[in-house]
């Protein structure tokens, strides 16, 4: 019996002690009474209400008690209302502007000034918290951008990494010189490539390469693969599987994640045997037999290999706006969006509607003639099967859309591993505004089937799990960076959710999502 009395005084006297426990805060926030909607460690999603404490930059107490404050806070009421980690972005080019190409920037100075402006407060507006450059090629602009207080946290990986004579050395038409002169990556096993004697191929080895990356504040390499299912005649150099080992294993000696370009079933079934921890894009390229380009029936082999990327957990970034931003630009009612005005300033948005902002429409349409002059044995076929150009884009677009469809419903199924990335900055196709799009590349999610608990995980504990970056995000947890979303709406219920933010919480700093329009600004 005295050994019960003594258990029992112990555990009245922990409790004491744990209900005694107070929080010391000097610029605290704390949100009462909210349903939390996170992840646990695992990656098992909560869904609870109760309080969250944040002071200055972290959040220091997330649970049903309410905690005993001392110090300077202040309270917002979460009745009503549900809390859920600040969202990633784990594939963007924030060097690349939405509607305006390299060639026009010079001209149009005071609008680039504007753009990038406004960029950091677009992501932000739509909760995006968190953002990887996935092509830091051009690092003063991420210097920049990291110098503005109030803006999204940015991390990158290094300049993308390329073997002599690769793809887009050749979209390019990079003069032979200039390809001498890159920071290329010398592929040893590839016999194709002949070099001049005065270049030191040492510099260009695996470990120069991974090397010299590393001695910068870089995350993760990018490589590319893209083969003739693009449609173009294969005349560039593609990476060989010996040197992507040997990439892959350098990189992970440093703690560099490498992340592969590959829109094919080729491409993506050499990062599988090649050991890439991330695929970038969705499968849309799945043949290069003309007869059989607008299939829409996945092949067996197709399956067979998204099931292996499902089950080795390989990270998967489907990235949709790559291809229905296109779609956007030919059909042309995109630029009229109301949404707009709350993102750029009444000159850009004068701009875009613009004759010269058309460059990207008048691109797209110009690749039919370029295609018959290169690859005539792949475009005709496919052209002859329509009345018109504007019909066969019509249909290329429903098959490309068809066939994420599918391959996003069979890795959805088998629980892949989706990271929620948007290729923002494309082309600086003027149809990726930055986080309007990420809030369109969820929509296209939904239409694909995937359900809204893998939506959610895929922006937020996916992303972080995946780049290493869970010890200060991606969940609603103690001792956590404080980038947290006040919503209205559920977003386990609704994919609306995600635009109906009340406040945005960036680094501790509690903004109203009104306060980041562009609309405010001009009050």
């Amino acid at each position: 019996m005295k050994k019960i009395i003594l258990i029992l005084l112990t555990i009245i006297h922990i409790s004491c002690q744990n209900s005694n426990k107070y929080y010391v805060v000097t610029e605290g926030i704390l949100i009462e009474n909210i349903t939390i909607i996170s992840t646990d460690e695992s990656g098992k999603i909560e869904n609870y209400t109760g309080n969250i404490l944040t002071d200055n930059t972290k959040i220091i107490y997330s649970g049903k008690d309410i905690p005993i404050i001392r110090g300077s806070f202040k309270t917002i009421d979460g009745q009503g209302k549900y809390a859920i980690p600040g969202l990633i972005d784990s594939h963007v080019h924030l060097n690349n502007i939405a509607g305006i190409n390299f060639r026009q920037r010079k001209s149009n100075e005071i609008l680039v000034k504007e753009y990038f402006a406004r960029l950091p407060k677009n992501f932000l507006y739509f909760g995006y918290t968190t953002l990887i450059d996935v092509d830091n090629y051009a690092a003063n602009t991420i210097k920049r951008l990291k110098k503005i207080r109030i803006r999204p946290e940015i991390y990158t990986c290094a300049k993308k990494v390329q073997v002599m004579d690769d793809f887009e050395m050749f979209m390019n038409e990079s003069p032979q010189n200039e390809r001498y002169e890159s920071s290329f990556l010398y592929d040893k096993y590839n016999g194709n490539i002949k070099f001049p004697d005065s270049i030191d191929l040492e510099k260009h080895s695996v470990n120069n390469i991974i090397s010299n990356i590393a001695q910068d504040d870089n995350i993760c390499i990018k490589i590319l693969y893209e083969d003739a299912s693009s449609g173009f005649k294969q005349i560039w150099e593609l990476p060989t599987s010996e040197i992507m080992k040997d990439l892959v294993t350098e990189a992970h000696k440093e703690g560099l994640l490498v992340i592969m370009h590959a829109t094919s079933y080729e491409g993506q079934k050499f990062a599988v045997e090649t050991g890439i921890d991330i695929i970038a894009h969705a499968m849309w390229n799945w043949t290069a037999i003309p007869q059989d380009y607008l299939n829409t029936n996945i092949p067996e082999s197709h399956k067979k290999l998204l099931l292996d990327i499902a089950n080795k957990r390989i990270g998967y970034q489907p990235t949709i706006r790559t291809i229905l931003a296109e779609k956007d630009i030919l059909e042309g009612s995109f630029k009229d969006k109301e949404i707009l005005k709350l993102l750029y300033t009444p000159k850009y948005l004068e701009w875009l509607l613009s004759e010269d902002a058309q460059w990207s429409r008048n691109r797209i349409l110009a690749r039919p003639k370029f295609l018959e002059q290169m690859n005539p044995e792949f475009f005709v076929p496919i052209r002859s099967q329509f009345n018109s150009d504007e019909e066969m884009f019509e249909e290329l677009y429903k098959s490309f859309e068809l066939k994420i469809q599918k391959v996003m419903n069979l890795l959805s199924e088998n629980n892949a591993n989706f990271l929620f990335g948007t290729d923002n900055g494309a082309m600086n196709m003027y149809t990726h505004p930055p986080g309007y799009n990420g809030y369109l590349e969820m929509q296209h999610w939904v239409d694909a089937g995937v359900p809204l608990k893998q939506i959610f995980k895929a922006a937020t504990y996916n992303n972080a799990k995946e780049f290493d970056l869970i010890e200060s995000i991606g969940t609603i947890n103690t001792g956590k960076t404080a980038n947290i979303l006040i919503l209205n709406s559920n977003p386990l219920e609704t994919i609306e959710a995600y635009n109906d933010i009340q406040f945005v919480l960036i680094n501790g700093d509690l903004i109203e999502r009104e306060k980041l329009s562009s609309n405010y600004e001009e009050k």
